[in-house]
């Protein structure tokens, strides 16, 4: 018998309409309900590839930060102003992780408000969107935030052994070094030495210290500490 299933009512053959609706019938209630289940299924995959979508979308833009992050700390161009130290880095990733966890705990809320019925939707396609896709957003921004909080723990332990590093070769370059055994090198070579070049030739020569008389890979970290250097010999005086 012809079927309604916004109404839940069945007519008698020949009548293509419901007369309460204005709906089209189902040739059956079976028929009505096989299509009910196949749209359900059609739904649920179509929210299943959304979700991967946007974890797949999440994790990229958690990769292209950590990439960004770390060129930026690498790159050997302007690299006095463009290095980012470990600490600096963790900082960032923990405010990520923060980040994450506080949408998957509004997307959590979200959840269930809709489920215990204080925020009504109307029944449809919509509703079973919401009901599906939120909860799984909910999850995998949990998850990312649970990734970036093990990676902070990483980050941590690399920050804690580059301010290990950074001073023991302070400590040892002001050590062996002073700024007068500096200039007077500088001015044995080119006594007319004065104002910005000497400047310039003062980096150039700390430079040259670190990079022989210690064995530091990162030419931006290199840079970053000749800055540093540079302002306790010369600066702070």
């Amino acid at each position: 018998m012809p079927y309604c299933p916004k109404c839940d009512m069945e007519f008698v053959e020949g009548v293509a309409v419901c007369t309460d609706c204005g709906g089209p019938l189902f040739e059956s209630k079976e028929a009505a309900e096989a299509f009910r289940r196949s749209e359900k299924e059609r739904q649920e995959e179509e929210m299943r590839k959304r979700f991967e979508e946007i974890m797949a979308q999440q994790e990229q833009l958690k990769k292209e930060t950590e990439d960004e992050t770390a060129s930026r700390s690498s790159s050997p161009e302007d690299a006095s102003h463009v290095y980012v130290t470990k600490r600096q880095l963790c900082e960032d990733m923990s405010s990520s992780a923060t980040a994450f966890f506080m949408i998957s705990a509004v997307l959590f809320a979200a959840t269930a408000v809709i489920f215990i019925g204080l925020l009504k939707i109307p029944s449809g396609p919509m509703n079973i969107a919401l009901r599906i896709l939120l909860p799984l957003m909910a999850v995998g921004s949990f998850m990312v935030g649970i990734s970036s909080r093990r990676s902070v723990k990483g980050l941590k332990d690399q920050a804690d052994d580059e301010e290990r590093l950074t001073e023991e070769v302070l400590q040892w370059f002001l050590k062996t070094y002073s700024a007068d055994d500096l200039d007077n090198q500088l001015l044995a070579e080119d006594p007319g030495l004065s104002g910005e070049e000497l400047s310039l030739k003062r980096l150039e020569l700390i430079q040259d210290y670190l990079v022989t008389g210690r064995d530091l890979p990162d030419p931006s970290f290199v840079d970053a500490l000749c800055d540093m250097l540079y302002t306790r010999l010369y600066e702070e005086v």
